[in-house]
């Protein structure tokens, strides 16, 4: 299982890299959703057990994933809704997805204009 998080907002990555949670100076809010600067003690715990690895993301890469579910189902996804498949076509693109069925979980509604 892979955990995406934007460049901007990384805040589990950090935490796993440091062996406990940590507050980031800042985040970036164009994933709103998933902007945490310091992430809680049961979900770092839970992240680390589970996780096998985390992959940041740009905007840029969650914008062409909103694109992509766009042209695909004519849906509009939120930005933190389309970081799971802006992680995944990472992972593709770079040659390191796992072989077999590959699954991103696109939630989240809360689109603004």
């Amino acid at each position: 299982m892979i955990g995406v998080e934007p460049e901007e907002a990384a805040s589990m990555k950090a935490a796993i890299a440091a062996g406990h949670p940590v507050a980031l100076d800042q985040v970036g809010l164009f994933a709103d959703g998933v902007a945490v600067r310091e992430v809680g003690i049961e979900t770092f715990r839970l992240c680390r057990e589970l996780l096998d690895d985390i992959v940041t993301v740009t905007a840029d890469e969650i914008c062409a994933a909103i694109k992509d579910i766009f042209d695909d189902t004519r849906a509009i996804a939120e930005p933190a809704g389309a970081l799971a498949l802006a992680g995944l076509r990472k992972q593709v693109e770079q040659g390191v997805a796992p072989s077999g069925a590959l699954v991103a979980i696109n939630s989240g509604a809360n689109v603004n204009f």
